[in-house]
């Protein structure tokens, strides 16, 4: 198997792997067994609001118990998984510390962090940092409002890549035309049909001409959401940060305000993390 790594100068979070090609052109798609089980594992635990039982696993994965016992025994060696008091097991640590390991990922934290958090304490709202990771789009960070109430969303939650997702729109919008030209596609497949491909590209051209997007949350009811493209050196954007405006009395700051800092958040994050003045 070849590793390929997809047109994404400056170590964006993007990768592919290729599979094997015969001599007529079919690929061949190549399995492993076991480490399909072992991800399948860890991908159960991931979405289970509690620990599990190795049964529950083999019920939920639909394999027998012992088919999974060797499988289980070495992630909770290797330190991805632990059981708890009951025998349930639940994922550790060990994949979110591996994540912030990955140089690209790590420098873009590094960089937004305290912005972020600087721009929470100045719109007194909260705002959380995404990428577009495996056809979805992932919050990578995420700063909560200084106020006893607010509208948040949970770090490492991880959404469809859709075209009514704020991030997903200013994901696309500011990429070069055959970046572009696939994340529509990615768009289509998983959002409504009823969007055709010419008009997504030309919304995705109105938020790149403004910079920024700006509207109602197709989420939450009282939520404006205010959404910026982050740029390194390369040529499109590498994440979106997002603030989900709560309107509430005792907040004074205006959502226009709240869009200027917001901008003035991403330019900066963008210079910090080599983006040329232009779109930095």
């Amino acid at each position: 198997m070849r590793p390929v790594v997809s047109p994404n100068p400056g170590g964006r979070l993007r990768s592919t792997v290729a599979p094997a090609v015969v001599e007529d052109g079919t690929a061949i798609a190549y399995t492993a067994p076991a480490l399909e089980k072992g991800l399948d594992i860890l991908e159960l635990l991931a979405g289970a609001g509690e620990g599990l039982s190795q049964t529950a696993i083999a019920q939920c994965l639909e394999r027998s118990a012992t088919e999974l016992f060797r499988m289980l025994a070495v992630l909770e060696r290797r330190g991805y998984v632990a059981r708890q008091g009951d025998g349930g097991y639940r994922l550790t640590l060990r994949l979110f510390e591996l994540a912030h390991q990955h140089p690209p990922l790590k420098r873009l934290l590094n960089v937004a962090l305290p912005a972020m958090q600087e721009l929470a304490a100045t719109t007194r709202q909260s705002n959380h940092l995404v990428i577009h990771f495996a056809r979805r789009i992932l919050v990578v960070a995420q700063v909560d409002s200084p106020e006893p109430m607010g509208f948040a969303v949970r770090l490492g939650a991880h959404f469809p890549f859709r075209p009514d997702r704020a991030s997903s729109r200013v994901l696309s919008a500011f990429q070069p035309e055959p970046m572009q030209r696939e994340l529509v596609a990615e768009l289509l497949a998983n959002g409504s049909r009823a969007r055709s491909a010419a008009r997504v590209h030309a919304e995705l051209a109105g938020i790149a001409r403004q910079g920024f997007y700006m509207a109602p949350s197709d989420t939450a009811k009282g939520v404006t959401d205010l959404c910026a493209p982050v740029f390194d050196h390369s040529e499109g954007a590498v994440a979106a940060l997002t603030v989900p405006y709560l309107r509430q009395r005792d907040i004074a700051v205006s959502v226009a305000a709240a869009r200027q800092s917001l901008l003035a958040t991403v330019r900066r994050i963008s210079a910090g993390l080599g983006a040329p003045p232009a779109r930095g």
